[in-house]
């Protein structure tokens, strides 16, 4: 022990015995202030979530134990057109609710841009720390 209070230092063994990378806060504040969610997950996982302009709950999953490289990969590797040609085959398959494929176009650049600023801003964090 030391002096830390009962509950930081359950918090630091959980973190440290199980492995968890935990999300560290710093990250995750940048996350919030673009308006993602962040969901954590006893398997190992971070969710994020934001509302894209057209109003799709995009979502995608990252490992804990490295969520910013993961956020970078996922952001450099994010296709638009697949994006799109996957909500088109949606409605052709009678998913209710998908827009316009124009609205398509422009709603998939806009996660493309939503990814990138968030995988920019993380990544200034990151160097940061490296200094």
């Amino acid at each position: 022990g030391g002096n830390l209070p009962a509950v930081a230092e359950t918090r630091l063994f959980l973190r440290v015995h199980l492995g968890g990378g935990q999300m560290k806060d710093k990250y995750r504040e940048v996350c919030e202030s673009l308006d993602w969610s962040v969901h954590e997950y006893d398997d190992g996982t971070v969710e994020l979530e934001k509302y894209s302009p057209a109003g799709e709950d995009f979502s995608f999953t990252v490992s804990s134990a490295s969520p910013v490289d993961g956020i970078k990969e996922y952001a450099a590797a994010f296709d638009i057109d697949e994006h799109i040609e996957m909500w088109i085959e949606a409605k052709k398959n009678g998913v209710r609710g998908v827009p316009s494929a124009r609205e398509l176009v422009y709603d998939a650049e806009n996660i493309d841009k939503m990814l990138q600023e968030l995988a920019a801003a993380l990544a200034v964090v990151e160097e940061d720390e490296d200094a």
